[in-house]
């Protein structure tokens, strides 16, 4: 199979899983409503008047089996690069995490008890194979393995490793918990799920990591997102409730680790929404607020409350993660590190200038 090949291939897997997602996100939207796993505004953090039915990652997961049960029946899928094991993780993973969505849209759990379905969607992971082995030194751009110490407790067919199985479930719940956390704005990580998995697939496609499998998975979670898309707009029918945001961290994490090369470019893609949570936690810590409690702190909040139109936002905030993304698959490993850091002096720059516009908002309105 050679790039043209692929992309044409990556094309129809692309707008085979859209139809497949638009679709199911009927079937999950009426379910929402007949179980009554609605989200009702109750504070005034809620942009929306009206209560709109959740559990939009129902009809988004079982589009993602689907289109895994599809291609994974076919041998050649598999790799020396992905194995059978990785693509049962990656299963288990989401239908983890859409279990525990659909019971916190319906019952509103506690924070302790929602945490734990991202614990267990980062160790489906682990487990079965999927780790982060090396990063690449930026100043050789040599290999830096990271399995300094590897454990068989079952002969050589499972192992672990420190600290790159460590590391690999630090980084599937930061990606889970970008997602979950920035999923405020109708829309907003319905398109930078779209976003990342494009950036992961073209980088998949190039000559120099071409990997047919990991572009086949990108093209797979984008169009399971992107199917979603009309429902999730301003005003959005449906949201995607915990189980579809969450499941879009997993996604993009996942998909990054399948090649190390890939994980700058979905860091960068989620810079703004990773960078916003360090920001808000150490706020919430500072301010002696619980750092799980949710509030309007968020950039997107802020940009909100600062008189930005709905849509402006989440464009704008599109346009970033896209424009990163595309920086991203042209530089080379110090000029992604120098990329991250400035989308994160870029996410407090705004989050400043939002600052001082809310304030000024208030000032004239409190005037006769």
């Amino acid at each position: 199979m050679d790039q043209i090949g692929l992309l044409v291939i990556c094309g129809y897997i692309l707008a085979g899983t859209a139809l497949l997602s638009f679709i199911l996100s009927y079937f999950s939207r009426r379910w929402a409503i007949r179980f009554k796993a609605l989200d009702i505004p109750k504070s005034p953090r809620k942009i929306h008047k009206e209560p709109v039915p959740l559990w939009g990652g129902l009809g988004i997961g079982l589009t993602l089996i689907t289109a895994v049960f599809v291609f994974g029946s076919d041998v050649t899928f598999l790799s020396s690069k992905i194995s059978l094991w990785q693509i049962i993780g990656f299963i288990l993973g989401i239908i983890i995490l859409c279990i525990g969505g659909m019971l916190d849209d319906k019952y509103d759990l506690k924070a302790w008890q929602s945490l734990i379905f991202p614990i267990l969607a980062a160790l489906a992971v682990v487990l079965t194979g999927t780790s982060i082995v090396h990063v690449t030194n930026p100043g050789t751009s040599a290999a830096f393995f990271l399995n300094w110490w590897v454990w068989h407790p079952f002969g050589s067919a499972w192992s672990l490793s420190l600290p790159s199985d460590l590391l690999t479930f630090i980084w599937i719940l930061v990606a889970i918990f970008a997602t979950k956390i920035t999923d405020g704005l109708d829309g907003l990580v319905s398109g930078i799920t779209v976003i990342g998995a494009a950036m992961v697939g073209l980088l998949s496609v190039m000559k120099t990591y071409f990997q047919p499998e990991s572009a086949i998975l990108a093209a797979s979670v984008g169009g399971a997102y992107l199917g979603f898309l009309p429902k999730n707009m301003h005003p959005a029918k449906q949201f995607l409730g915990e189980g579809g945001a969450t499941i879009a961290g997993f996604c993009l994490g996942f998909l990054a680790i399948l090649s190390s090369a890939k994980i700058a470019i979905a860091l960068a893609v989620l810079a703004i929404p990773v960078a916003d949570v360090a920001f808000v936690f150490m706020r919430r810590i500072y301010n002696h607020k619980p750092w799980y409690q949710g509030d309007d702190t968020h950039l997107h909040f802020r940009l909100l409350a600062a008189g930005l139109p709905h849509r402006t936002i989440v464009f704008l905030l599109w346009i970033i993660s896209a424009s990163a993304g595309i920086m991203a698959l042209t530089f080379q490993t110090r000029g992604k590190i120098f990329l991250i850091i400035a989308l994160v002096l870029l996410t407090f720059l705004v989050s400043w200038l939002a600052d001082k516009a809310i304030k000024r908002r208030q000032s004239n309105q409190q005037q006769p």
